[in-house]
């Protein structure tokens, strides 16, 4: 049988939620108008493995 859980298992409120949704967006944002200046300039970008 489930255990019914009363409270929230996180911290995040709705409010923190909505933030952070900002940010990633904001994020996103730059880094297509990144790509799209150096694609104007000619710049190719080369991923890069981390290990």
């Amino acid at each position: 049988m489930l255990k019914k859980i009363i409270q929230p298992s996180c911290n995040k409120s709705d409010s923190v939620e909505f933030i952070l949704r900002g940010a990633r967006k904001r994020r996103s944002m730059a880094m297509m108008n990144a790509n799209a200046i150096n694609a104007d300039a000619g710049i190719k970008i080369r991923p890069a493995i981390v290990k």
